[in-house]
């Protein structure tokens, strides 16, 4: 068995009913994903077994119980939870950095991962163990924790737009997530001074219109006054469902370079679930597809990694699509690896 993290503003419920799942002792989780974006935000685990994770059944996923109105009530008083309680993303921020901490070497990275339109909690699931089979289980990767933001996508091709709006409004939740991890940081290397602190390296991979909540995230960290740090080392940006230009001033992820120390944008001129995307929901073509419109205006540090000519998507869906490359093409997967090592990508050569 292994364990993996989701932050997650998916629609709960304290009673039982059709399309949830419990995920602690009196809480229940949506997983159709037919539920507008929530603003509050949840933190838990997901422990499952690789050789047999198929369907939602197999995976074992768990959400730290919200504190209540009082609970809430003293964290705004006194600026900390009542004794014996903690936040949510305070348990989950703790274990990955002392996990950090302890490692003997260079080999407990973490990989936060957003994922795209077309994900109900069962796609969700299904996509951590792909990237647990790809990345935690390359030895050349040293990535060993996934943290997955999991936003409510339909799962349904003609809700396309609700899940376009959704990114949008889940890119304000992630924003404050990113807000209280730095924070959440500082108190750490605040505490750790004169000790030895984490010094493991933290990755972030966008998966198609989860660059459109990364867009919406870096957005709202600016109207929120919040200055972007260099919180990751590797930033991927892959098969993007965002306009070509969205790297150009003045766009707000022409700042997407503040928040790492290098950027990689892997796309694919086959890409045909992006070519739906531009040629019937959106005005200008797509990152993910044609690369960045201009090159010449990119900040520094950011790199194009063309997919096209890749032959080795698994199956027969992916062989024609050529949107998921990430994980069911080895040549590409692998490739990933050696950037989230800190290498070079053979596609920018």
């Amino acid at each position: 068995m292994v364990k993996h993290y989701i932050i997650t503003n998916r629609e709960t419920s304290n009673l039982a009913a059709r399309n949830f799942i419990q995920v602690n002792a009196k809480e229940y989780l949506r997983t159709d994903g037919c539920e507008e974006a929530q603003d509050s935000l949840r933190y838990g685990t997901v422990t499952f077994d690789p050789k047999k994770a198929k369907k939602l059944a197999d995976f074992e996923i768990y959400l730290h119980p919200d504190l209540n109105v009082d609970d809430f009530e003293k964290i705004y008083e006194t600026g900390k939870p009542p004794k014996g309680k903690e936040l949510g993303s305070t348990k989950v921020f703790t274990e990955l950095y002392e996990k950090g901490k302890k490692a003997d070497t260079d080999n407990e990275h973490t990989l936060v991962f957003i994922h795209g339109f077309k994900s109900d909690l069962e796609v969700a699931m299904q996509t951590m163990a792909n990237l647990h089979k790809r990345f935690v289980e390359n030895p050349q990767c040293p990535v060993q924790n996934i943290v997955m933001f999991t936003w409510p996508a339909m799962c349904k091709i003609l809700r396309y737009r609700d899940d376009a709006r959704d990114s949008v409004l889940s890119g304000y939740a992630l924003a404050r997530s990113f807000a209280s991890f730095r924070d959440f940081l500082i108190q750490q290397f605040k505490k750790d001074k004169n000790k030895n602190f984490c010094e493991q390296k933290i990755h972030l991979m966008c998966h198609s219109m989860g660059n459109r909540v990364l867009e919406s995230m870096v957005t709202h960290l600016q109207s929120m006054g919040i200055t972007i740090n260099s919180v990751f080392s590797e930033i991927l940006l892959v098969a993007a469902d965002i306009d070509y230009d969205a790297l150009e001033q003045p766009k707000p992820l022409y700042k997407v370079i503040d928040l790492g120390e290098r950027v990689h944008v892997y796309y694919h001129n086959g890409d045909k679930a992006l070519g739906l995307s531009e040629n019937t929901k959106n005005a200008f073509n797509r990152l993910g597809r044609w690369g960045a419109k201009n090159t010449i205006g990119l900040p520094d540090d950011i790199y194009q990694a063309e997919v096209s000519d890749i032959r080795d998507d698994d199956g027969v869906i992916d062989g024609v699509v050529h949107h998921w490359y990430y994980y069911n093409s080895k040549a590409v997967s692998e490739d990933i690896a050696v950037v989230l090592a800190g290498g070079n990508s053979v596609f920018t050569m």
